[in-house]
């Protein structure tokens, strides 16, 4: 059987991919476990910044988005068996965050094109063959008030911490964003074998 790529870009509201997952429970479940994963993701590592920017300033942040935020998608990615990153088209961190062509051509296209900053951006595409059906699911990453310290433009960005910055990402391209900016999105890659059935 042919494989086909289905884009959706969902705005606000979060739904079924048309004609395709109508029917097919298994489907629909996997999709909205998957938004339920990247709104998990997004919760935890936004309270974990929060806590120890409380505890320990703006500079010990660093090393949340450095090592906890890596390692928690690992751990999200070895439970479910997906693959679970943050991506960007201004990376921090090359090796984790540089983006396929899919997520790279999703990420220019939201950036060409400003959304109301209350909305939220979600994208899904699915690719059926005879024995998996793979579903691509983005959740673009508004910049907050909290991310100006460490994303914003020079004036946001504390002395010490653009320090830290410079000391820990060489290669840094993930600044000079404003409020509301998308600055990357959650990419979730989760498969369904069908071998089992057959």
């Amino acid at each position: 059987m042919r494989s086909i790529l289905v884009p959706v870009t969902f705005f606000l509201v979060f739904s079924p991919l048309t004609g395709l997952s109508q029917g097919h429970e298994e489907l629909s479940e996997l999709e909205l476990r998957v938004q339920e994963t990247a709104q998990s993701f997004v919760k935890t590592l936004g309270s974990t910044l929060k806590s120890t920017i409380k505890t320990n300033g703006h500079e010990a942040a660093i090393e949340v988005c450095k090592t906890i935020a890596p390692n928690l998608a690992n751990q999200i990615s070895r439970e479910t068996g997906w693959r679970v990153t943050r991506v960007s088209l201004k990376t921090r961190n090359p090796l984790l965050g540089t983006p396929d062509n899919w997520e790279r051509a999703w990420l220019t296209e939201i950036a060409n094109n400003p959304r109301p900053k209350n909305e939220q951006l979600m994208t899904m595409a699915l690719d059926q063959s005879e024995h998996l059906t793979t579903l691509r699911f983005m959740k673009a990453l508004p910049t907050g008030e909290l991310c100006l310290t460490c994303h914003g433009k020079p004036n946001d960005i504390p002395t010490n911490v653009a320090s830290k910055l410079r000391k820990e990402y060489p290669n840094d391209r993930a600044t000079g964003y404003s409020l509301g900016e998308i600055r990357g999105a959650i990419s979730i890659t989760a498969t369904i074998s069908h071998e089992a059935k057959h």
